[in-house]
């Protein structure tokens, strides 16, 4: 199999849609071991498809549709062009894409963990102490309060939740859709899905939990991780603390109470910090330092330069280009301070394109938020920070009317502080945030150009890119 192809176009199809036959797949898997751009396509196409599937995107009127690629065979899903039951058929077949994801990019691991190499009568390692509404992927498969789990013994829960007690102490929540196996009395391997631990007996210490990408090991607490099926990850600590151990890293950062991480799945291990500031013009942070005029993108160097390349800023007498705002090395002066924020007009989005001049080596990007509105405490919209980031090496700057994964931009991260604070309520969501974007080890790539998609009208005051040629 090649790409790209029809071979490759029909295979993808028929795994989102669960048709595809066993040597299909291993031509597919194949190929996505060897062909990065086979991979940014295929993760592309599930995203999309999981998207389309779930409802969370509706089209009234496919001809209206100008982004629907006909070659992916992906449509678009309503009830009026699919029956109810092929809805109901998408979750099954979403974890089956993610697994396929996650054999390509774990590096191995699903070879070791994933299948069941162990033998059928493995140790026991723990029990079932609570199942809540649970259905599971293999619908004959049953399971009741006080059974035993062994070592390598897959849990494949399709909905509902199930509650897991070690036999180190260690108490676990599972919630679907999740795919993990056990791997000792005191460890465990997330392939997909969401679960809780606590940690709080002795010998539940240093409790290991492991993803395709990374791996999280307690340090006498409560957290909870995350895997989403196209390999990035979360973990968000509630008690204690959490060291993140990846590869290459001699000195891996430890998470404290509150505090957050994601971790995007490729071999620069990408981490997202997200924090909340102080809510002074100091724009203090726990770990994230303050707008700086230090970084290699400040206007005072005169390296970069930004503009925007989609949707429209909201301008004010005597201002003409407030995008450039971003690159001059200060917050806001308070938080509500619409002259020296930039914003898209109607909470409606657009992209900022930052010009490094030349292809530097990135270390790390900073981007800094901060509204309150003065009448009214709880509207703290324009706080929130909801982009991706790409990133572009080469001289000659791609078709901007394409799509970024189109155009050959490298997606760097993804970002959405109210999923991350876990927003529910508007006095929930702090006022000012600061969101940095740095490299497992060394940098994040070598980049010429950044692209900031932003979703919303988040007063933004401050880009930081650091760097060097």
């Amino acid at each position: 199999m090649k790409f790209p192809s029809c071979e490759f176009d029909d295979a993808v199809a028929a795994l989102c849609h669960g048709t595809i036959n066993e040597e299909e797949l291993a031509d597919l898997h194949g190929l996505l071991c060897v062909d990065s751009g086979a991979r940014d396509e295929y993760l592309w196409r599930v995203e999309v498809h999981g998207e389309l599937a779930s409802g969370k995107l509706n089209f009234d009127n496919l001809s209206e549709c100008e982004e629907v690629d006909a070659s992916a065979k992906i449509y678009p899903i309503s009830d009026s062009i699919v029956p109810r039951v092929e809805k109901r058929r998408y979750l099954p077949m979403r974890v089956a894409a993610a697994i396929l994801i996650l054999i390509v990019l774990g590096g191995g691991m699903l070879i070791r963990y994933g299948f069941q190499i162990f033998p059928a009568k493995s140790e026991v390692v723990a029990q079932f102490t609570g199942l809540q509404d649970c259905r599971w992927m293999v619908s004959t498969t049953r399971v009741s309060s006080g059974d035993p789990i062994h070592i390598g013994q897959r849990i494949e829960l399709l909905s509902g939740s199930a509650d897991v007690e070690f036999e180190s102490g260690a108490r676990m929540t599972v919630l679907g859709p999740s795919i993990l196996v056990p791997l000792s009395n005191n460890s465990v391997f997330l392939m997909q899905g969401q679960a809780r631990l606590m940690a709080e007996t002795p010998d539940s210490k240093g409790f290991k939990l492991e993803t395709p990408n990374s791996m999280f090991v307690d340090i006498g607490t409560a957290f909870t991780a995350k895997v989403t099926p196209d390999g990035l990850n979360r973990v968000n600590v509630s008690e204690g603390e959490v060291d993140v151990v990846l590869e290459g890293i001699k000195s891996p950062p430890r998470l404290r109470i509150g505090e957050t991480l994601y971790i995007e799945p490729g071999e620069r291990r990408v981490m997202t910090r997200i924090e909340p500031g102080d809510g002074t013009a100091s724009f203090r942070f726990p770990n994230i330092a303050p707008p700086s005029s230090d970084d290699y993108a400040d206007q005072v160097f005169g390296h970069a330069g930004i503009r925007v390349v989609q949707g429209q800023l909201r301008k004010y007498p005597g201002q003409n280009a407030p995008e450039t705002l971003l690159l001059d090395g200060m917050g806001q002066s308070n938080q509500d301070s619409p002259r020296s924020s930039a914003f898209f007009n109607h909470h409606s989005g657009g992209s900022f394109l930052i010009d490094l001049g030349q292809s530097i080596s990135v270390t790390k990007v900073n981007s800094y938020s901060w509204h309150q509105n003065e009448r009214n405490e709880e509207h703290r919209q324009r706080a929130t920070q909801k982009f991706t980031l790409y990133g572009f090496s080469g001289d000659q700057l791609p078709d901007m009317e394409l799509l970024p994964h189109r155009g050959g931009w490298t997606r760097i991260a993804r970002v959405n502080t109210d999923a991350f604070f876990e927003v529910d309520e508007p006095l929930e969501r702090p006022a000012q945030q600061a969101c940095s974007i740095t490299a497992a080890h060394g940098e994040i790539g070598r980049f010429r150009y950044l692209l900031w998609e932003v979703n919303g009208g988040t007063f933004f005051s401050e880009f930081d890119v650091y760097g060097s040629p």
